[in-house]
Parts: structure tokens; C-alpha cells; sequence
């Protein structure tokens, strides 16, 4: 009767195998969980909250959990030519797509804009520049940084996928075009990151986009106003 001395997987071989894996889901899902639970009415609750959640947060689980270089969650030039490549395309498609929207009343009146940006141009250029401006940059860093790169060495390409998805669940209490432009703008994002080594130009990329919308919708109501 033959033996079989090949050892045998077990749960504790497969939670050894993916520990790494397994507690970058558990802190991405509670952080997650945490901001949905816990809803921001006012921008500033939201600067707070995703410092902490989406950028102090996981920056501690990477050094002192992970002990890992920042390098492996995007935060390097990476490859510059794809960077910019990839990402003035893609602006210029979500730039096309957002002029479609603003240019349908029935869609256009699903997308919020923040109270008192269209009546003061110095009020929008700090809400842009000093709220708007980082905090895409903490959302890239958790999102695309901690999510997606962490789960590339076991996901590859896959990995864009669940961090499209859960930032898509932080839109979900808005309108369906608004949760739709997240994901598809998440995923263009991971694009970007995944083919650039790097999350400063999805950081752009989500800046702009976001940016050029604003200016499309204040201008939109400026002529409605007229």
C-alpha cells in the first residue's frame, strides 16, 4: 500500500500562507466599515476622518505590522512615461464622459456639488486645493496603495477589482450615477497605478476629474441662474 508523505494542507498552512493578505482585508474592511458606519455630514468631519482611516491608519499597519518599504504600496515615481501616459488619457476620457452628464438636466441633477463653492471663487480654490487635493490623496493611498498593491503579489491585475469595490460601497448612499462614476474611476485608477508602479499619478488623474466635474456643474448652474 503506498504512502503518501506529502504533507497535507491545513487551515493553519493556508492563514501562514496569506497572513499577510489576510490582515490587510481585515484592517481595509474596518476601516471601511468604520467610515460607513459613521457618516460625515460636514467636509471637515471628512478631512478628519480619512486622514486617520485612509492614511495614518494603514501607515501604521505597514511599519509597524508589515514592516514593509512604503516603495511596495506605490509611493515611488514608479515608471514615469506610463504614468503620464495612461493617466492624461484616461483624463481626457473622464473629462469627455463628465461633459455628457453635466450636458443631461435628468443626470446632472444627481450630482451633488459642495454648499458655497459655486457663489465664492476663492472659497472653491481653498476647497480644492487645501480639502479636495489631499484628501484624494489619502483615499489613493488607501485604495490603491495599501489595497491594491498589497494584494498584487497573490491577486496580480486581479487586485483592482476589490479596491474598486469597496471605495464604490463609501458611494453608495448617494445616487447610482455617483456610486457608477466612483467604480469606474476607482478601476481607471488601478489602471493607472498598476501600470505605472506607482499611486501619484492616479492621484492626479482622481484630482483632476473630480476638479473638472465641480467646474462643470458650477457652470451649469451659472447659466441656469442667467
Amino acid at each position: 500500500m503506498p504512502i503518501n508523505l506529502s504533507p497535507s494542507k491545513t487551515k493553519g498552512d493556508f492563514f501562514r500562507q496569506n497572513q499577510r493578505e489576510i490582515l490587510i482585508s481585515f484592517c481595509a474592511l474596518l476601516a471601511v466599515l468604520v467610515s460607513w458606519l459613521f457618516p460625515n455630514k460636514l467636509f471637515g468631519e471628512t478631512f478628519w476622518s480619512s486622514f486617520f482611516l485612509f492614511l495614518v491608519f494603514p501607515g501604521l499597519i505597514i511599519f509597524f505590522l508589515l514592516k514593509e518599504s512604503l516603495k511596495n504600496f506605490g509611493l515611488s515615481w514608479g515608471n514615469f512615461r506610463n504614468g503620464l501616459l495612461y493617466s492624461g488619457a484616461l483624463i481626457i476620457i473622464f473629462v469627455l464622459i463628465n461633459y455628457l452628464i453635466i450636458s443631461n438636466p435628468g443626470l446632472r441633477g444627481q450630482l451633488p456639488v459642495a454648499p458655497g463653492i459655486a457663489g465664492n471663487y476663492w472659497y472653491f480654490l481653498f476647497f480644492e486645493l487645501v480639502l479636495v487635493l489631499p484628501l484624494h490623496f489619502f483615499w489613493e493611498f488607501f485604495f490603491r496603495g495599501f489595497l491594491q498593491f498589497g494584494f498584487e503579489k497573490k491577486l496580480g491585475a486581479y487586485s483592482i477589482f476589490p479596491q474598486a469595490l469597496l471605495q464604490t460601497v463609501l458611494g453608495l448612499r448617494g445616487s447610482w450615477l455617483v456610486a457608477s462614476l466612483i467604480f469606474s474611476s476607482s478601476l481607471s485608477a488601478g489602471f493607472i497605478a498598476r501600470q505605472s508602479r506607482s499611486i501619484f499619478y492616479s492621484f492626479v488623474f482622481s484630482w483632476i476629474i473630480s476638479v473638472s466635474l465641480d467646474i462643470m456643474i458650477i457652470r451649469a448652474i451659472h447659466q441656469l441662474a442667467k
